[in-house]
C-alpha cells in the first residue's frame, strides 16, 4: 500500500514538473541580454567611491576618517621608505627599530641607523609588511601568507606599516575576489589571504571605542608610486 502511494506521489510530482516546463525556448542573445541587465544592476549597487582613481579614492577614504586608526601617505619610490618610517617613529616617540618583512624589495633598502629585526613579542613594537593589493572601497590592504610573510607580523605589533604599490590598488572588493579566484584556479592559493581594513575596535566597555582590541592599535599605509 505504501509503495503504491509513493508511486502515485512521485507521478504527480513529475507531472507537475512537466506541466510547468517553459513553452518558449530562450536563445543565446536573450540569455546574454538578461546577464548584462543583472550586471548593470550589480554595478549600480556598488557604493560610490570618493574619487574615480582607485589610489586617490583610497587616500580620500582614509583622510576622511572612515578607516579606523589608519593614516596614509604617498612616496615617490621605495628608497623613500626609510625616511617615512623615521618620521612615523618620531611622531609616536618610538625607538629606532621595527620588524621589516623578509623580502628583498624591503630588506635591501638603506635603513641607515634603524634596526629592522626587532623581536615582535616586545611591547610597543612596529611591524612593516608588503601588501599584495589595496582596496579603495573599504580602505583595505591585502596580505598573503608565505615563508617570507608570517601572518603574525600583521597582528603582533602595536603599530603596523603596510607598503602598497600604487599600481596594485583596486577599486572594489569584488575586484580582488576575481583575482583570488584566478589564484585558486592556478592552484596557488596561500594558506592565509588577509584583508585588513583598519584596526580592530570595540565599544563593549561602557560604549567607549577602544582601538586595537585585537591586533595593532595604529595602522599606517604607505603607497609607493613607482611600483
Amino acid at each position: 500500500m505504501d509503495n503504491k502511494r509513493n508511486n502515485e506521489s512521485r507521478e504527480r510530482i513529475f507531472n507537475a514538473i512537466k506541466a510547468a516546463a517553459p513553452t518558449v525556448s530562450m536563445d543565446l542573445d536573450i540569455i546574454q541580454k538578461e546577464a548584462q541587465d543583472i550586471l548593470a544592476e550589480s554595478e549600480f549597487a556598488r557604493p560610490k567611491l570618493l574619487a574615480e582613481d582607485a589610489p586617490e579614492a583610497l587616500v580620500n577614504r582614509i583622510n576622511a576618517g572612515l578607516v579606523i586608526g589608519t593614516s596614509c601617505e604617498i612616496v615617490a619610490s621605495l628608497e623613500d621608505l626609510p625616511h617615512s618610517v623615521n618620521q612615523f617613529l618620531n611622531k609616536y616617540s618610538l625607538p629606532p627599530e621595527l620588524k621589516v618583512q623578509n623580502v628583498p624589495k624591503l630588506q635591501s633598502l638603506n635603513w641607515e641607523s634603524l634596526s629592522i629585526d626587532v623581536d615582535l613579542q616586545k611591547d610597543n613594537t612596529v611591524g612593516m609588511c608588503w601588501a599584495e593589493y589595496g582596496v579603495a572601497e573599504t580602505g583595505s590592504f591585502v596580505v598573503h601568507s608565505s615563508p617570507e610573510m608570517p601572518i603574525l607580523l600583521n597582528f603582533l605589533p602595536l603599530y603596523l606599516i603596510a607598503v602598497i604599490p600604487k599600481s596594485k590598488i583596486l577599486h572594489y572588493m569584488d575586484d580582488y575576489a576575481l583575482i583570488a579566484s584566478e589564484i585558486a584556479n592556478r592552484g596557488e592559493t596561500p594558506r592565509n589571504m588577509c584583508l585588513i581594513s583598519g584596526v580592530s575596535g570595540t565599544t563593549d566597555i561602557e560604549g567607549v571605542l577602544v582601538q586595537g582590541a585585537h591586533g595593532p592599535e595604529i595602522s599606517h599605509i604607505i603607497i609607493v608610486e613607482d611600483q
